[in-house]
């Protein structure tokens, strides 16, 4: 044997291993990362999924608020409310107590979809200028939703059409919209 192969002792084994043990620690980072970026990309689709049916939601919004009748007082049982602000602290609809304040409308694709409307308006009763808030636009009496009473000069409140919709993965969407 020659002096060259009494040197090396295993160098190279001790070697190959530190090599071996670092590509597995980058093969389970990649891992991980594939795996959280896999995760990630779900959570926003379950997300924008969630938005998508909350479409439902808001079209039945404004159907029952065309064919709602009188609209001056609390609804409570259909998730309608006369003033801007019932049940709600500082305006925020995330403190909503959505399984007692809001109408839990029909499944849809596995999410749960909530809905409640506020009249923005400060106080129950007829609508009035000083009071609600109005759509700017003039209004005819044959446009005026069955029940509700004209505020002053013609003007027609507005209502807030709240839709919550809970999915897989804990996915929430909230999709608000504004309507006469």
């Amino acid at each position: 044997m020659n002096d060259f192969s009494k040197k090396q002792c295993g160098a190279v084994l001790f070697v190959a291993l530190i090599a071996l043990v670092v590509m597995m620690l980058g093969v389970l980072a990649m891992y991980r990362s594939v795996d959280s970026a896999t995760g990630v990309a779900g959570n926003i689709g379950f997300r924008q999924q969630g938005v998508a049916v909350a479409d439902v939601g808001v079209e039945f919004g404004i159907n029952w608020l065309s064919t709602a009748g009188n609209l001056e007082g609390h609804r409570a049982a259909e998730g309608y409310y006369a003033t801007r602000s019932f049940g709600l602290v500082n305006d925020d609809i995330l403190t909503l107590d959505w399984a007692n304040a809001a109408l839990k409308l029909a499944d849809q694709n596995g999410y749960e979809l909530w809905m409640v409307i506020h009249r923005l308006c400060n106080e129950i009763g007829p609508p009035t200028l000083g009071s609600c808030p109005d759509s700017g636009s003039t209004i005819n009496q044959g446009s005026v939703k069955p029940g509700e009473q004209l505020a002053t000069g013609g003007l027609a409140p507005l209502y807030r059409i709240t839709i919550r919709s809970l999915g897989p993965r804990r996915a929430e969407s909230i999709v608000q919209v504004i309507s006469y």
